[in-house]
């Protein structure tokens, strides 16, 4: 009887021990840190993954992810989503060569773009004035007036980061083996 509690009691601390131990486990990606200071003097923190496969705005107590669908690198793959509710904000359309590239958001507004080049950068026209400018290969501040401009802004600030930066060394990407059928007779 005593042996009997004695295995029973050495299970169920082995148990609590390993439950113990499974709940406190967490990790975490380490990010590369945008910040952002508002007129107001509001912190604004943008997380970039260090693959720079995508990042997360933390902007008035919500999330946003800022991406590429398929991870192509094109404005008509550029999408937005709220990352609590999984509703995406916005997404890119058309593109600059045609003259249509534009972000459409949710609420029906629809940020229309235009790019101009130089030789020491671009700049980003949006619907009320410079969206995103590139000066001597820098990006320079730019006033932003509503919510809409801001997350257009912040996109092309990723982008700006992702076509400049190469992820680290220790970042590895996986890829399927591609076969080849050319030694067939």
């Amino acid at each position: 009887m005593q042996t009997r509690s004695l295995f029973l009691l050495i299970g169920l601390l082995i148990l609590s021990f390993q439950a113990n131990s499974q709940s406190t486990a967490s990790w975490e990606v380490p990010m590369i840190e945008v910040k952002y200071q508002e007129s107001g003097g509001e912190n604004t923190l943008l997380k970039i993954d260090p693959g720079f496969q995508y990042a997360d705005l933390h902007y008035d107590g919500r999330v946003f992810r800022l991406f590429y669908h398929n991870g192509n690198g094109i404005l008509k793959n550029a999408r937005i989503v709220d990352k609590d509710s999984k509703l995406q904000v916005a997404r890119g359309k058309g593109s600059y060569f045609w003259g249509n590239a534009r972000f459409e958001f949710v609420g029906g507004e629809v940020f229309r773009l235009k790019r101009t080049r130089n030789r020491n950068g671009h700049e980003i026209i949006g619907p009320f004035g410079p969206l995103f400018v590139v000066e001597n290969f820098g990006i320079n501040p730019v006033k932003t007036l509503n919510e809409q401009d801001f997350l257009a802004h912040t996109f092309f600030v990723f982008d700006q980061i992702k076509a400049t930066q190469k992820p680290p060394a220790d970042v590895i990407y996986y890829a399927a083996p591609v076969t080849s059928f050319n030694n067939r007779k």
